[in-house]
């Protein structure tokens, strides 16, 4: 192990000064780095640093963190906990960002994208080619190279008009004067002086680009406004008729904040409705009868023998129709029954020459089993189940349509968002039903980077018809979590009430859960 007191120099050093608890933390929150298995510490620093796996981390990160990151990218490297903070604080230093901040980098060094004390703190290079600016790759902070990255193709002739015209005393070369010009960008007394006396339009310019993007196109001749900019390098030439805001010049005007909007703690879940628990329970038992009487209906029509299994898998639009109206439901429903019954067991191809579905063994079985059993059954396979019945009807990458009990319905984030959205639901007051729009908003904050910044927000629309399916099996009802709906999931049973007792819901008594 390395000595404590002798800074790491690089991600494999600090590694190596970690205890086994703090290792086995990493591999738990980075399971992709133990596959295979690493031969030793050297070799698990540099699998922690691919691109492949530092995406996957990037991922997993919520808002606070990602944000934590993002704000490293445009740091000095290394920077110090102190510069990291006011870059997310700001000048004005949000108290509600100075008290996360701990949390979030801890997750950073956790998680191994970043290193170091906090006097020398390092975002791994990958990250950070990530998530700092470029021309081609916007940081997500709206911010764009600093004036040292900026001026680096300018001639030292222009570099020198530009100090002079700031105010600065000339040098004796390019290096010293790029030093000059970014300390007194850096300067806030300095910084509000020069541009006191700038003219209005021109301070209307820096206010467009001062969020991002920082780039912004001049003409050969550019106008007074962008000249007075020009001349005192307030933009700085990147290529033929475009320009930047340096960083160090956004920084000043954002009053030092890396982030428009710094989210530090998550957003609450917030409640549509309240109900008595007892309303809740009794709803969602007649919905779990429901749930059952339909997936039976379904069985015994398709006992001995059923629709006839496509050439390339799953059912046709037609049969889709034909159980939908058996079924007196809409076709994305009849998708939803027949998908649960396929993936708790109950329904498969019958294998013969002229593949029909039909009911399995185990669906005699199943019949057999007590009210709450089955019921488990069917909720068990619905929260774990990779296949997910919202994509039916889609169209796959080939633009081929989605088929009920076809192939391509998999979506591997499903039972841990099914997952999530319960567990947000069981922290809620007995009785209460979410906002489906706080859920999502949490989701979000929990994982921005799989969130609606991308083509397909899959989590969302996993998310919304969590909370519809979860309904219709009687998970949860009215919108609440039920009783047996929380025994599903594990969580705390409330305390019950004094003069709680079973409640008649509907066909029978109310469904409790065996496990």
């Amino acid at each position: 192990m390395s000595d404590p007191a002798t800074p790491p120099r690089s991600l494999a050093e600090a590694l190596r000064a970690r205890d086994d608890a703090s290792l086995a933390v990493l591999l738990r929150s980075r399971p992709d780095l133990i596959t295979p298995v690493p031969t030793d510490l050297t070799q698990l620093a540099t699998r922690a640093g691919t691109r492949a796996s530092v995406v996957r981390a990037l991922e997993r990160l919520d808002r606070c963190a990602l944000q934590t990151a993002e704000a490293l990218a445009v740091a000095a490297d290394p920077a110090t906990y102190d510069e990291l903070l006011a870059l997310m604080a700001g000048d004005e230093g949000d108290p509600a960002v100075v008290a996360a901040l701990p949390h979030a980098l801890g997750t950073l060094r956790e998680q191994a994208l970043v290193w170091g004390a906090d006097d020398r703190l390092r975002l791994v290079r990958t990250a950070r080619e990530l998530l700092a600016p470029s021309p081609q790759h916007p940081s997500p902070t709206g911010l764009g190279p600093t004036v040292q990255e900026a001026s680096a193709g300018m001639s030292p002739g222009r570099i020198q008009e530009i100090v002079t015209t700031a105010g600065l005393p000339s040098t004796h070369d390019a290096v010293s004067a790029v030093s000059s010009l970014s300390a007194l960008f850096g300067d806030r007394r300095r910084m509000t002086a020069l541009l006191a006396d700038a003219p209005e339009e021109s301070r209307e310019v820096l206010s467009r680009l001062v969020w991002g993007p920082p780039y912004g196109q001049v003409t050969a001749d550019p106008a007074p406004r962008l000249r007075w900019l020009l001349d005192r390098g307030l933009l700085l030439p990147t290529a033929p008729g475009t320009v930047v805001l340096p960083r160090e010049v956004a920084l000043h005007l954002r009053a030092g904040r890396a982030h428009r909007t710094t989210e530090p703690l998550p957003p609450p879940v917030e409640a549509a409705a309240t109900h008595r628990p007892q309303v809740v329970d009794s709803t969602a038992a007649g919905q779990a009868y429901t749930a059952l009487t339909t997936v039976e209906e379904l069985l015994k029509d398709w006992h001995e023998g059923g629709p006839a299994v496509l050439r390339a898998g799953g059912l046709s639009v037609r049969d889709l129709k034909r159980t939908a109206v058996a079924l007196d439901v809409s076709e994305p429903l009849a998708a939803f029954w027949v998908e649960l019954a396929y993936t708790a067991g109950l329904l498969a191809s019958d294998g013969e020459a002229d593949e029909r579905y039909a009911a399995t063994p185990a669906y005699d079985e199943w019949l057999e089993q007590p009210v709450a059993q089955r019921w488990a059954v069917l909720a068990q396979a619905w929260l774990t189940a990779t296949r997910t019945a919202g994509v039916v009807g889609g169209r796959d990458a080939k633009d081929r349509t989605l088929s009920a009990l076809g192939p391509g319905l998999d979506r591997s984030a499903a039972p841990e968002v099914r997952h999530r959205v319960l567990t947000l639901l069981a922290g809620l007051p007995e009785g209460t039903s979410p906002s489906a729009e706080s859920v999502l908003a949490r989701l979000r904050w929990e994982r921005p980077l799989r969130g609606p910044q991308r083509e397909d927000d899959l989590r969302g629309r996993l998310a919304r018809w969590t909370l519809s399916e979860a309904e219709l099996l009687g998970v949860t009802g009215r919108g609440a979590l039920s009783a047996h709906g929380r025994a599903l999931l594990g969580a705390p049973q409330p305390e019950p009430a004094a003069d709680a007792g079973e409640q008649p819901a509907g066909p029978g008594d109310k469904l409790p859960v065996h496990h």
